[in-house]
């Protein structure tokens, strides 16, 4: 399957674009997206950094998915790296 991903923050310093496709099994969950996109990053990124990764979220157009969830069939997605501030 087609996944589009949207990046936002401190993703978007890694693609100009703000978007990222990679193309991931049929039936594949959330986990199986942030293995994909650590190794494109690690590959295509210089900069790019693992463990903010490890910390950030991934969301369907609707809601924000746990690791074990299934990717929704329409392949979009956003990864949202934590933030703060107030």
């Amino acid at each position: 399957m087609k996944v589009e991903l949207s990046l936002f923050g401190a993703f978007r310093q890694y693609q100009p674009s703000a978007q990222l496709t990679l193309e991931l099994a049929d039936g594949a969950c959330v986990a199986d997206l942030r293995d994909a996109v650590d190794a494109h990053g690690k590959a295509h990124w210089p900069a790019f950094q693992s463990a903010l990764l490890a910390r950030s979220a991934f969301a369907s157009d609707t809601r924000v998915l746990r690791d074990g969830e299934v990717l929704p069939t329409d392949g979009k997605m956003a990864v949202l790296p934590p933030v703060s501030g107030g």
